[in-house]
This record gives C-alpha cells, sequence and structure tokens, in this order.
C-alpha cells in the first residue's frame, strides 16, 4: 500500500467516523439510552403523558419555557379514563411538574410561561373535596399543582380578568383557580394575561429573541375570534350572545386557546378541544359548535399539530385535516375511544389529503385498540412524544419516551422529517 493509498484510505475512515458521530448527535437519541437535553437553537416540544390530561412543554430556541395545560383529572374509578402514567402513587400534576424540572434547560429557575388552553379538568385540574391544600390556602390540581413545585412568571388565559364569558364561571375549580392567582400575584409577582387572537408577540422569546428572527407564535383563536391572516386582524365568528339561552351558547371546548409555532420552515398547530360538529346540528353547521374550519383556514399546512379534543369524534374533520396536511399527528390520550373509529379514519385516508403521515398516541387503551381500526399501525402507541427540531427548523426528529417511569429513556427515534 503506498502513501497515497494510505493517505485516501484513512481519509475515508475518518470521513465515515465523522458522519456517524453526526448521525448520532443530529438524531439527539438513541434508542435505550435518556434523551439528551435541548440544546441551544433547537426547539422541543414535549407532549406529557400522564393519562389524565393534556400538557405540553415547549423549550424555545433561546430556552424560553412555555407549558400548555397541566394534566389535572384526579379520580382512578372514573369510567373510561386510563390509569396514571407512572402510576398513581402521585398526582398527574405532580408527575407533569417533575418533568417539567427534569427539562427546562440548565440554570432556569423559573416556567417562562403557563397557559390554561380553556377551563375543563384534564386542562388545568379538577378541584375535589380529597384535592390537597397548600400552605398558601388554595387546594392542588393541575396547574396549582404544578405551581407548588416549579415557579411560573406569567400565566395566561381566555378569561382573565372577570371569567364571565360567556356566562360567568363558577365551580370549585375555577374559584380554587382565582384564589390561587390572587395569592400568586400578591405573594410571588405572578403576572396574567388574556390571550389575544392575532398577535405574534404575546408568547415571545424572552432570552434572545433577536438571534432567531425567523421564530413566531401566532395566536389564532379563542373565544370565538379567529385571526384573518392580515396584522393582528380578528373577526368574530359568533352572534353576539345577549339574549340567546345559555343552552345555545358556545361549550368550553370551542372557546378553547389555538395557536401557531412557526421556526423557519416548520409549523406546529395546538389547539385544545376545539370541535367541528355537533351531534343535534342536522342540517346547516352553527358556528357556535363548527369552529374547526376558520381555525384551519387561519393557520394553513403544518408539520405537525396535536390533534384537538384528544382525537374524539366530534374533532379533527375533513375541512380541518384538509388545510393542515400535517406529517406527523400527536394525539394526547386520556380515555378509551381516544382516538375515536371515525376520527382515526379521517386522520389516516389518502382521500383527505395524499401524502405520508405518522400518528404518535401518548396511550391507547385495550378498548381502544379493539374498536378502532388500524391504530395498530399507528407510529406508536404508548408513551411522552418529543418534538426535536433543529437550529434553523429546515429538520425535526420525533422520540418516543418511557412514561413508566422518570428516566426519559427513548423507546422509538422517527425521522429525520423535512420541514416543509
Amino acid at each position: 500500500m503506498n502513501a497515497i493509498t494510505s493517505y485516501m484510505l484513512l481519509s475515508l475512515l475518518a470521513l465515515s467516523s465523522s458522519a456517524g458521530a453526526w448521525q448520532q448527535g443530529a438524531t439527539g437519541a438513541v434508542p435505550g439510552e435518556s434523551v439528551p437535553p435541548w440544546r441551544e437553537g433547537e426547539l422541543d416540544i414535549h407532549h406529557i403523558n400522564t393519562g389524565r390530561g393534556e400538557a405540553q412543554l415547549m423549550v424555545l430556541p433561546d430556552g424560553t419555557s412555555v407549558l400548555i395545560d397541566m394534566s389535572g383529572k384526579t379520580s382512578e374509578q372514573a369510567p373510561f379514563l386510563l390509569p396514571t402514567r407512572p402510576d398513581a402513587s402521585r398526582p398527574p400534576g405532580e408527575w407533569v411538574a417533575r418533568y417539567v424540572r427534569r427539562v427546562l434547560p440548565a440554570g432556569a429557575v423559573k416556567l417562562d410561561y403557563a397557559l390554561i388552553s380553556h377551563f375543563h379538568g384534564d386542562h388545568m385540574g379538577t378541584i375535589v373535596p380529597a384535592s390537597p391544600r397548600s400552605p398558601n390556602g388554595y387546594q392542588l390540581s393541575g396547574i396549582t399543582q404544578v405551581a407548588e413545585l416549579v415557579d411560573i412568571a406569567k400565566v395566561i388565559d381566555r378569561g382573565w380578568p372577570r371569567y364571565d364569558y360567556p356566562v360567568p364561571m363558577k365551580s370549585a375549580t375555577m374559584d380554587n383557580y382565582r384564589q390561587f392567582l390572587d395569592w400568586q400575584i400578591r405573594n410571588r409577582g405572578l403576572e396574567v394575561e388574556t390571550f389575544e387572537p392575532g398577535r405574534n408577540d404575546q408568547i415571545a422569546l424572552l432570552h434572545g429573541r433577536g438571534n432567531y428572527p425567523q421564530f413566531e407564535i401566532r395566536n389564532l383563536y379563542a373565544n370565538g375570534l379567529v385571526w384573518t391572516g392580515q396584522g393582528a386582524a380578528t373577526r368574530s365568528l359568533f352572534p353576539p350572545l345577549d339574549g340567546i339561552p345559555q343552552e345555545h351558547h358556545p361549550g368550553e371546548n370551542e372557546l378553547s386557546i389555538a395557536l401557531r409555532v412557526r421556526y423557519g420552515a416548520f409549523d406546529y398547530y395546538t389547539g385544545g378541544d376545539l370541535s367541528a360538529v355537533d351531534e343535534e346540528v342536522t342540517f346547516e353547521p352553527d358556528a357556535r359548535k363548527n369552529v374547526e374550519p376558520p381555525v384551519a383556514h387561519a393557520t394553513g399546512p403544518v408539520d405537525v399539530m396535536k390533534a384537538n379534543h384528544h382525537g374524539s369524534w366530534d374533532a379533527n374533520s375533513i375541512p380541518f385535516l384538509t388545510k393542515l396536511r400535517p406529517r406527523v399527528i400527536v394525539v394526547p390520550a386520556r380515555a378509551d375511544g381516544h382516538p375515536a373509529v371515525n376520527t382515526y379514519k379521517r386522520m389516516t385516508s389518502q382521500k383527505v389529503w395524499a401524502g405520508e403521515r405518522d400518528i404518535f398516541i401518548t396511550n391507547v387503551s385495550d378498548a381502544t385498540a379493539r374498536t378502532t381500526y388500524g391504530v395498530d399501525k399507528a407510529a406508536s402507541v404508548q408513551g411522552h412524544v418529543v418534538i426535536r427540531v433543529e437550529r434553523g427548523g429546515a429538520r425535526y426528529r420525533v422520540f418516543v419516551l418511557d412514561d413508566a417511569n422518570e428516566t426519559m429513556g427513548v423507546l422509538s427515534v422517527h425521522g429525520p422529517y423535512e420541514s416543509n
């Protein structure tokens, strides 16, 4: 072997080794090992599975943190509900808080933003007589439980400060939430804001905005107001509700917050429990129930979407999916029937939109596996689902993490997917 041949062989070996190292670093995870921590410039979106509701944690490219919903149903005996993950030794809000503390960037001392998509217990935390009580006076479940373990700088919801749309909200859960906000404002300096559709500056990069001009969170919808696509302008989907009987008001699900995250070519949609159909609507679609189509028009095509309403039968309609055309769908299940038979059929149908798509479900119960045809072919049926977007947003991967413990162990890695 002459010197030139030896040099070429060594060069090829070096290139091969470098490519292998790059590939491992690029995927950011190896099955059987713990997922590597977020790195500056990446966008991480964690769909945290407790089996008891929704919780999404976003770590933005500069390290700003955003928690959307806090996974708060507490009763293990309620029909059709899934068991608590990892187990029932802690309430779901505490599991979420512990997950958040593991994932926040090094040196972070609090959550920058906590959003409540709407005022249902599986998103904000249900208060029951047995809910433990904080030394601060309020009871602990969901967001109040999370805040007991992780300080929160700002809360954004759809109702602050009056909580009277469409009617005054009174319940043990809402009364406790307001008591929590009052105490946190007085004693911890908590900021609270109303979610404002149309804005792209309400949820902003706080630690290095100028470094990522290609990043944006656009507020799409809440309370019947949807972004028009022009500036920060919105339009109302609902007629004035004065004089309309309460039974004909929009439900809490139809008032949910929706937003779009954009990072370069990458787009992600999340929208609480928005719905599209109602079993009592026979002929003309009722705008107070059928909110998905206009929200979809405002959103446009995305790479990844969180399924509306846990993949229930009344959401993720054909008009909605046709507009978004996601490559990846995450279904945060919390009960038998998530995803529903008809919903999963729409999600997988090439007639609805053409192209490949992977569906990740945080938890498929035995009952769902028996009734939702084809769900066994989903990309995953158990575990936390993490979207990791590379610096600049050109590509992303999906990691499925073990939810049976707190090791953050990687079960599978999917991608890379090219952002469109």
